[in-house]
């Protein structure tokens, strides 16, 4: 049976050529200080991969549609085998998702690995971090009961102060002047075809170019010089760095393995958000909230003043991807 297996392997790594694709990916150096504090990249990518997992696996029974999405999610919440656990799971690994890429970011800015030649990486970083956000913002519409869809409205209102463009960007997320079943079609296209696409590419893009120019080392407290970076950079990994496999890699292996079992965990003992009434527009005294992943945003914007709210949702992105690189 062994003699099987290795010879089947052989048979499909001689045609595919996979391990030429993954081999170096494996064999790349790191720095040797590049402990727990770099796991968290890896840690976003494996939340990621549960969330496509369980999306994939609730949409076979998910219809989009404003009289029937609110039927469906009792249904897999109720009836369907592991339905309650693997929207548990989706719903968990989403604010996982959110916080590994904040810890990632942030772990980033603080050890300076946005700098040359790394500001591409920081750049793609930026763009992932708001994919994300966009990912959770149009997954929590799709439950369709009143809470969803009122949050909907409160961000469609936030949207519609931005200048010169507020209107455009309001009717754009409610696929037209008003919220109905226009909306939930668009946010579901956004949600499970475009947001998955832009991750994916992004995600490959971001980690060629971490092969490209590796591991930023733990800060050493000098600048860096990009005259002279690269060669002291490969004269570091050739002296102290050690490949990634093994050496690296079992770490990635904890805590993406300890990652999984506390979104299980979650997702059995406490279980996804339950389900608010079904969308009223003639109740207009809702209290609507965001879920935990974009909970932090609304806050944000609640304590800024409301002159200033426009002007923070059209340039605090481009703040946080211009500052560090400046």
């Amino acid at each position: 049976m062994k003699r099987f297996v290795v010879g089947a392997w052989h048979w499909v790594d001689d045609r595919l050529g996979i391990s030429d694709l993954i081999g170096p990916s494996l064999k790349h150096l790191v720095p040797r200080d590049a402990r727990w504090w770099y796991v968290f990249g890896s840690a976003t990518l494996l939340a990621f991969i549960v969330q496509v997992v369980t999306g994939v696996a609730l949409a076979f029974s998910y219809i989009p549609s404003s009289s029937q999405a609110y039927e469906t999610l009792e249904f897999i919440t109720n009836q369907a085998p592991f339905g309650s656990f693997l929207r548990g799971m989706h719903y968990f690994g989403a604010s996982a998702m959110v916080l590994m890429v904040g810890a990632h970011m942030a772990q980033t800015f603080l050890f300076g690995s946005y700098k040359f030649p790394r500001e591409m990486n920081w750049t793609t970083g930026v763009l992932l971090l708001g994919f994300t956000l966009v990912m959770g913002f149009t997954g929590q519409l799709l439950r369709w009961d009143q809470t969803a869809t009122w949050s909907v409205v409160v961000a469609a209102e936030q949207a519609g102060r931005v200048p010169l463009i507020g209107d455009f960007l309001a009717q754009f997320i409610l696929g037209g002047k008003t919220l109905g079943g226009a909306t939930l079609s668009r946010f579901f296209a956004i949600h499970v075809f475009i947001m998955p696409a832009l991750l994916f590419v992004f995600i490959g893009f971001h980690l060629l170019l971490v092969l490209r120019h590796g591991i930023a080392e733990p800060p050493a407290g000098k600048p860096v010089n990009p005259a002279t970076y690269r060669a002291e950079y490969e004269e570091l990994m050739r002296k102290t760095g050690h490949p990634f496999w093994p050496e690296g890699a079992w770490r990635d292996f904890v805590v993406g393995t300890a990652l999984i079992i506390v979104i299980a965990l979650l997702a059995y003992f406490v279980g996804p958000p339950a389900l608010d009434k079904p969308p009223d527009p003639s109740i207009l005294n809702a209290d609507p909230r965001a879920d935990g992943c974009l909970l932090w945003y609304f806050q944000f914007l609640a304590w800024t003043p409301p002159p200033l709210s426009p002007f923070v949702m059209v340039f605090s992105p481009a703040v946080i991807r211009c500052a560090p690189v400046a």
